[in-house]
């Protein structure tokens, strides 16, 4: 019995959210999925770190211009694209499938540095305080 390519699904995804960066004024915004944290798990220290350099990365190469405004980042294990990678980033259903059953993290860095916390429209509709149109 023969099977099909087996699956490898990504390390991580970000979906970059250019708009909230303009509303907002920040460097990056985003939401990040991590394969290793199941959405019911509390990250831990490690995985705490891991999320801190995945974002320090991505917000490195939004500062850099090497980021396309609206884009989706797919970060594979050990930087290896397994030959089946289009087919499984293309599956929306299977890509959907997948977050759902990840933890998603809202991503916002400020360039300002000023230690204010600022609100945009897509963290107030994730908080349930306005309602999507």
């Amino acid at each position: 019995m023969t099977t099909g390519p087996r699956l490898v699904m990504p390390a991580f995804v970000f979906a970059r959210r250019r708009d909230i960066e303009i509303e907002t004024g920040l460097i990056l915004a985003g939401n990040l999925v991590v394969d290793d944290i199941p959405r019911t798990t509390k990250p831990g220290p490690q995985q705490r770190c891991m999320i801190a350099e995945l974002v320090q990365r991505l917000s490195a190469a939004a500062r850099a211009g090497e980021m396309p405004g609206e884009c989706v980042v797919y970060g594979w294990r050990d930087n290896c694209r397994p030959d089946n990678a289009d087919a499984i980033t293309d599956n929306d259903e299977l890509m959907q499938r997948w977050a759902d059953s990840r933890l998603v993290i809202a991503v916002r860095c400020d360039a300002h540095g000023d230690g204010y916390l600022r609100i945009d429209s897509d963290l107030l509709r994730q908080a349930g305080l306005v309602k999507e149109h």
